[in-house]
């Protein structure tokens, strides 16, 4: 079974500031990390990629400073990466950003795609859905637990709601969001990401993509922040 798992490169919560001229958060000189929910969903991966097989691909869309992102999802346990890094994405909202992640996604057979919940720095909850249509894979939101059945042939998703918990079940292929409680926040040795640093990220660019620069990045983003 292979699986993708989309993370985010994202400001340190604690050292996060706005910009309330431009109304953008402020990335330059502000330390950063892996959305808390994409580490779980590597985790989540890893362990169904050791009882069924197959392999995980961390994939991000961002600055070449995200390259470390995804060495720490090497050193997690993932087989490969992928880097998006071109100018031309910055400033993509989530459509523009869901528009760049389906077609990477589109470049090899994937059963099950994760993305975390929500990033801590936008807390939209949009580009897994997005994806998900773009692709034509079922979805399901806000997972807690996820587990295969059916010999690996679908996905069992727990989820909480206010009133109880729903369990949905989805045939392959489809994408998945993960919420807390799937895995373990599990953090790598020194050793670990030392060797995972010095792995090569192959790097993608929007024309590698075959994408028109008015559907990404700031042309390609219907959405803005006002008052």
């Amino acid at each position: 079974m292979n699986i993708a798992v989309c993370i985010k490169w994202v400001p340190v919560v604690s050292r996060m500031k706005f910009d309330m001229e431009t109304k953008r958060i402020v990335r330059d000189g502000v330390p950063s990390e892996v959305n808390g929910y994409d580490i779980m969903a590597v985790q989540r991966a890893t362990e169904l990629r050791e009882e069924f097989g197959g392999h995980v691909t961390a994939i991000t869309m961002g600055p070449p400073q995200a390259r470390d992102g995804l060495a720490r999802c090497l050193a997690q346990g993932a087989d490969y990466a992928i880097h998006v890094n071109d100018v031309a994405c910055a400033g993509s909202d989530t459509l523009a950003t869901s528009r760049v992640l389906a077609e990477v996604l589109r470049r090899e057979i994937y059963d099950l795609v994760l993305f975390g919940n929500y990033s801590v720095d936008a807390e939209t909850g949009q580009v897994g859905p997005e994806v998900a249509e773009m692709l034509g894979f079922a979805q399901v939101t806000g997972a807690s637990k996820l587990d295969m059945v059916d010999g690996g042939q679908s996905v069992r998703v727990e989820r909480l709601l206010d009133d109880g918990t729903e369990v949905l079940e989805a045939m392959l292929p489809a994408v998945v969001t993960i919420a807390d409680g799937v895995a373990s926040d599990v953090f790598p040795g020194r050793e670990a990401l030392q060797a995972a640093k010095e792995r090569d990220i192959p790097q993608l660019t929007s024309t590698d993509l075959g994408l028109d620069s008015s559907t990404i990045g700031l042309l390609g983003s219907p959405t803005w922040v006002s008052e």
